[in-house]
């Protein structure tokens, strides 16, 4: 299935919340047996719309060998992620190149630099295009499963990682991710994506340590949420007021409108005839600022999504200090205390944060 085409108001990411994020594109491999190919008109359209991106300033034109092309476009590959709009005009002058190995890793690099810029339909676009003139990039294919992810558009993305996988069985990313692609087809089955997640586990892989979920019974995990905010309202004395929802996963229409899917958790605003509450905490304790103050509102609900935290924890411990997090955090946002959350968590290793197809070990 083709990438939509972009309206010319690209919504742009949305803008991350206080967790870590290690999200990152799958990096560079030149295909020096990429067939010729043209632009089609499409393409050629959004590309021109890539470049009003890049201020005046990132705009430095060279003349390089096709080898010193790739070497650099390799490059940008790894620093895309503090530098993508650098990465995206080193990208968007190399389309046009007379070599189509150059021109399919400059779209490539393009799709990973609009993936951080956060403009994903044009990312699909990019890898869309790169997946069609070399159907046997693993880079192309893996750029486009991991944009197709990101949109929203689950079953597209497994697909495109079952073709990843035939090209490179070792590629733990795209297990991991593959997993998580099932957890969301099938997100009812605590045993979605578990093959998958154990085949990732089951490889060394320089993008991090993969985990086999562990899943809680949905009355405990509820129940360790409530207690959370119990032990919060214990240590500043007094009650919240808050509720904890606890859903599997995140909306998926809101996934389709910018959301990220591997969120954790989300502060629902008060309901319709909610009002802002006169009720002053004291100081904040436990693992908030000192002398932080704040008024509550009225109506606030915390919602944790029970597997993408489960997702990153090995076993039932690692899932309730998970949840401790999370629920440090949603207080954090809820008053606006901006304070340094002490509690460690899960490390969050996310399969987007992936390195090269084929080049990981070596």
């Amino acid at each position: 299935m083709m990438c939509a085409m972009p309206a010319d108001d690209v919504t742009p990411a949305v803008i991350p919340g206080s967790r870590p994020s290690h999200h990152s594109g799958p990096g560079y491999a030149a295909n020096p047996k990429a067939s010729d190919f043209e632009l089609d008109a499409p393409v050629k359209e959004v590309a021109a719309r890539w470049l009003n991106l890049i201020p005046a300033g990132g705009r430095h034109d060279t003349r390089e060998s096709e080898q010193d092309v790739l070497a650099t476009l390799r490059e940008h590959t790894r620093s895309c992620p503090a530098h993508p709009l650098g990465a995206l005009w080193v990208a968007h002058r190399h389309l046009r190149d007379p070599v189509p190995a150059v021109r399919v890793a400059s779209l490539v690099l393009a799709s990973e630099a609009l993936w951080w810029l956060g403009y994903f339909e044009d990312a699909c676009r990019a890898a869309q295009a790169a997946a069609d003139a070399d159907p046997a990039s693993a880079q192309a294919l893996w750029r486009l499963a991991v944009a197709l992810y990101r949109l929203g558009r689950f079953a597209d993305a497994g697909e495109r990682l079952d073709h990843v996988l035939k090209l490179d069985d070792r590629f733990a990313p795209a297990w991991a991710l593959r997993g998580q692609v099932r957890v969301w087809l099938e997100a009812g089955n605590p045993d979605a994506g578990r093959a998958d997640f154990a085949a990732a586990a089951a490889l060394t892989s320089d993008s991090g340590t993969w985990v086999v979920p562990y899943r809680m019974a949905r009355a405990d995990f509820q129940a360790k949420a409530e207690a959370e905010i119990r032990v919060h309202d214990s240590a500043v004395g007094g009650s919240s007021g808050v509720a904890a929802d606890v859903l599997l996963l995140p909306d998926q229409e809101r996934v389709e409108r910018g959301i990220d899917p591997d969120r954790r958790w989300h502060l629902a605003g008060p309901s319709t005839g909610g009002g802002d509450s006169d009720s002053l905490f004291a100081g904040l304790g436990g693992d908030f600022t000192a002398g932080a103050r704040s008024r509550v509102s009225f109506g606030n609900r915390f919602v944790l999504y029970q597997r993408n935290i489960e997702n990153l924890c090995p076993d039932r411990a690692a899932v309730g200090e998970e949840i401790r997090k999370s629920v440090a955090e949603l207080f954090d946002a809820a008053l606006e205390s901006r304070a340094a959350i002490a509690i460690k968590g899960a490390p969050e290793h996310h399969a987007e944060g992936a390195n090269i197809p084929g080049d990981e070990d070596g």
